[in-house]
């Protein structure tokens, strides 16, 4: 028993030790800080095209009154999801979350975004086969970014 703790104080000691900067190696920040949409997305995955699909069922309001908590909610029934992620096209930074699937992890993630304003909100799903997407409109009543 002493052993098993000694080895993980050990890692944890590593882990809090190693530079913030490497930690942080694989955020995406181009892709987060971009001001349009395209450019987030070919930030994040290298391209802005992606295949509208059926497959991904993307939950949103249809009105928020709120815009600084609006529930979304993203599954998908595609096989081999690496990530997914939520662009809102008219915010002033569109990559609200991306969320990157450790295989064999069941594709469904639920969080809460600002919104600036009314605007398009599309899921994008980045699998083995392709990039893939679903779009609604979410009408904000009163925004949430400034």
């Amino acid at each position: 028993m002493i052993l098993t703790r000694r080895i993980l104080l050990k890692g944890v000691l590593a882990i809090l030790t190693l530079p913030r900067a490497l930690l942080a190696a694989a955020w995406p920040k181009e892709a987060f800080h971009s001001t349009a949409a395209r450019e987030a997305l070919i930030g994040l995955l290298g391209t802005d095209r992606t295949t509208p699909s059926d497959e991904i069922e993307l939950r949103a309001p249809l009105v928020a009154e709120d815009g600084t908590i609006v529930p979304i909610s993203v599954s998908t029934t595609l096989p081999d999801v690496k990530s997914i992620s939520v662009v809102v096209m008219k915010n002033p930074r569109p990559l609200a979350v991306s969320f990157e699937l450790a295989a064999e992890t069941m594709p469904e993630i639920a969080f809460r975004i600002k919104m600036a304003e009314t605007s398009e909100v599309m899921a994008v799903v980045d699998t083995a086969g392709g990039i893939f997407s679903r779009s609604t409109q979410v009408k904000v009543t009163l925004g949430g970014c400034a």
